[in-house]
């Protein structure tokens, strides 16, 4: 049976080592660890995800769910988008379900165009898109085929380039330490409003 939940970490080893307590919460599902460029770089990665930050520090397991969250959790485009992209994949709109997923309310009211980017997005494509002065709306297949680097994908940012995925990633937790747990004001805006928290031994 393939694993369908995803235990993303920092690091291959503290989410190896975490991905067990996953497995007992999501029983009988299975549970892979991930690194995060690890699952950003897997060919069929399990589309939920639960996000295992180390635990060594407060202040390291916060940059980890900022940087989870802006490369992760990807708004699904508007429905309107979703059918018009089904009518020429033939197909009815996203092939896994949406689930809970961050941003979703970001895509503007009205929005008339958007590009759709199927395949590999690296740095010359991107470039190429962003030049050709187009929608600033982005569609992909899903976070793991856009082959950017952090420093890249602000760069988009900064020039109004907006991302949304046909098969966003699911959040089905966060598994916290207590100390992680009790700075959550500090980071809850960073994920769904819904997103549950597990709580685990530090």
């Amino acid at each position: 049976m393939n694993p369908t939940i995803a235990c993303v970490g920092p690091a291959g080893r503290p989410a190896r080592a975490l991905a067990g307590r996953v497995a007992e919460r999501v029983a009988p599902e299975r549970a892979e660890a991930f690194s995060l460029p690890g699952y950003l770089a897997a060919a069929e990665p399990p589309s939920r995800v639960v996000l295992c930050p180390r635990g060594a520090s407060v202040a390291g397991d916060l940059e980890f769910l900022a940087q989870a969250a802006a490369r992760l959790l990807w708004p699904a485009p508007t429905a309107r988008f979703q059918q018009a992209i089904g009518g020429l994949r033939n197909t009815d709109g996203p092939s896994r379900p949406a689930g809970r997923r961050a941003g979703a309310a970001r895509t503007p009211r009205g929005l008339l165009a958007a590009l759709l980017l199927e395949g590999e997005v690296g740095l010359a494509r991107a470039r190429a898109a962003l030049a050709a002065s187009g929608p600033r709306e982005w569609i992909v297949e899903r976070p793991g085929r856009v082959r950017l680097s952090r420093i890249e994908l602000e760069r988009l940012a900064r020039a109004g380039i907006r991302w949304s995925a046909l098969e966003p990633v699911a959040l089905v937790a966060v598994s916290a330490t207590p100390a992680l747990a009790r700075a959550r004001d500090r980071w809850r805006r960073l994920l769904p409003p819904a997103t549950r928290l597990w709580v685990r031994d530090p």
